[in-house]
C-alpha cells in the first residue's frame, strides 16, 4: 500500500506519466459522507455462478517463473520443489522476515494524486459485465490452536484470530526480493519486502490472491517469493509455502495502472498438500455493485504499525467513478494485497477489492482496483495452475 509523497516532476518516464494519468481519475473520489450512507449497507450474497468453463488463451495477463536469487540458492539441498521450499524456509528466517520493509516505502513505488472529493454525478461504476462469484472452500485438512494480538489503532483493529481461524489461515504475509533501483539510473539493488495475500478458491486449490505490485513492478518481478499463512510475529504455524509462478494484468504489467493492480501467486504444495485442500480458501467475485460493507484484512508494517499481526478493518466502499473503490482503513505499507471480504460471515466472504494505495494528504483512505473484467482474466489464467 503506497504512502508516499506527491511529486509533480516524474514526467520523464513513460509509466509515471501513465501513472498520473490514473491519479488524476482518482481526484473525483466520493466524499466521506457517502460512506456514512445507510444505503451503501451490506447486501445479501448472490447465488454463487460458474465461472467459464475453457481456460482462454488470453494476453489480458502476464507470467514469470518464481526464481532463487543466490543468497537462497546456497542453502539448497538436493533438486525440486520441496527442496526449494526448504530453502526458502531457512533464507526466510524470523529475523530476516522482521527486517523485510513494505515495498510501498521503496523509492521504486510512487502514486500521484490527492485524495477523495465529490465525483461527478453520472460517473459511479458499472459492471463491465454478468456478476460472478466463486465460492468459498471451507474444507481444510489442518487447522488446530492459540493466540495472536495488541492494541488496536484507530480506523483498525487486531481482531486477535487463534491461528486456526479460517480468517487467519486463509490471509498471510508475503515475502519477496526484488532488484529496486534507487535513482532510476545507477545499479539496482536487491532488498527484502513484505506485503500480504489470501487464499482464494480454485481448480487448482494453489492460488494466492494479491496486488499487483506485490509480484512485480516496473518490468522487475520478485525472487524468493514466499506466503506464510496465519503469521504471528515471526510465527508460521502452518509453515513457509513457496511460490510456482506470479501472475500480474498486462495493463499493470506494461503501463503501471492502479486501477488494475492485480497480482496472483501458485504455490507448490507444502506436507504434501495442496494449500487449498489444507487451509480452505475465501471465495472471489467480480461485476459486482462497486457500493458495499468491506471486511479488510492484512499486515500493515508502516508506521504505527510493525507488520507482526493480522490486522482488520471494515466499512462501507466508496464509488469515484473512475476504475477504483476506497474504505476508510488507516493501514499502511506492507497490507498491499490483503482482501476485502464481501458478504463476510465472520469465517468466510468473497474477496472483492484488496488494500492498494493511499493519496499522501488522506492516508486514512485505502483505495483498492474495482473488480471488474480484469479481475475475470487474471482468475481464468490462473485458476487451474497446481502443484
Amino acid at each position: 500500500m503506497s504512502n508516499v509523497k506527491s511529486t509533480a516532476g516524474q514526467g520523464k518516464r513513460a509509466r509515471t506519466r501513465a501513472l498520473g494519468r490514473v491519479a488524476a481519475l482518482a481526484a473525483v473520489a466520493a466524499t466521506a459522507s457517502l460512506l456514512a450512507s445507510p444505503s451503501l449497507a451490506q447486501a445479501e450474497p448472490a447465488q454463487p455462478v460458474q465461472a467459464p468453463a475453457a481456460l482462454p488463451r488470453t494476453s489480458a495477463t502476464v507470467t514469470h517463473a518464481n526464481t532463487l536469487t543466490p543468497a537462497v540458492k546456497k542453502h539448497l539441498k538436493g533438486s525440486g520443489a520441496a527442496a526449494e521450499r526448504k530453502a526458502l524456509e531457512t533464507y526466510w528466517s524470523p529475523a530476516r522476515m522482521k527486517a523485510a520493509k513494505p515495498y510501498e516505502s521503496s523509492a521504486a513505488f510512487k502514486h500521484l494524486g490527492v485524495g477523495p472529493r465529490k465525483a461527478p454525478s453520472g460517473t459511479e461504476l458499472k459492471p463491465q459485465g454478468a456478476p460472478v462469484s466463486i465460492a468459498p472452500a471451507k474444507s481444510a485438512t489442518a487447522p488446530r490452536a492459540v493466540k495472536n494480538g495488541s492494541t488496536a489503532i484507530p480506523q483498525t483493529d487486531y481482531p486477535n484470530y487463534p491461528y486456526y481461524h479460517p480468517v487467519a489461515r486463509t490471509n498471510g504475509k508475503v515475502f519477496f526480493s526484488r532488484d529496486v533501483n534507487k535513482d532510476g539510473w545507477i545499479d539496482p539493488l536487491r532488498e527484502n519486502f513484505v506485503c500480504s495475500g489470501t487464499v482464494v478458491n480454485s481448480e487448482g486449490k494453489s492460488l494466492i490472491w494479491t496486488a499487483g505490485h506485490c509480484v512485480v513492478d516496473g518490468g522487475v518481478w520478485d525472487s524468493n517469493f514466499t506466503f506464510v499463512p496465519s503469521y504471528s510475529n515471526g510465527w508460521r504455524p502452518y509453515g513457509t509455502w513457496a511460490a510456482r509462478t506470479l501472475t500480474a494484468t498486462s495493463a499493470w504489467f506494461y503501463n503501471r495502472d492502479f486501477r488494475q493492480d492485480n497480482g496472483a501467486a501458485t504455490l507448490y504444495r507444502n506436507f504434501g498438500y495442496r494449500i487449498a485442500d489444507y487451509l480452505g480458501a475465501q471465495g472471489l467475485t467480480w461485476n459486482q455493485s462497486a457500493n458495499y460493507y468491506a471486511n479488510a484484512f492484512g499486515y500493515p508494517q508502516g508506521y504505527p504499525y510493525n507488520g507482526a499481526y493480522l490486522t482488520h478493518a471494515a466499512g462501507n466502499t466508496g464509488n469515484p467513478g473512475d476504475g477504483t473503490i476506497y474504505m476508510f482503513s488507516g493501514m499502511t505499507g506492507g497490507s498491499s494485497g490483503g482482501a476485502w471480504l464481501r458478504w463476510f460471515d465472520g469465517n468466510w466472504g468473497w474477496v472483492n477489492g484488496h488494500n492498494d494505495f493511499v493519496y499522501t494528504n488522506s492516508p486514512v483512505w485505502m483505495y483498492s482496483p474495482y473488480y471488474g473484467n480484469q479481475a475475470a482474466n487474471l482468475y481464468n489464467a490462473v485458476r487451474y495452475q497446481t502443484s
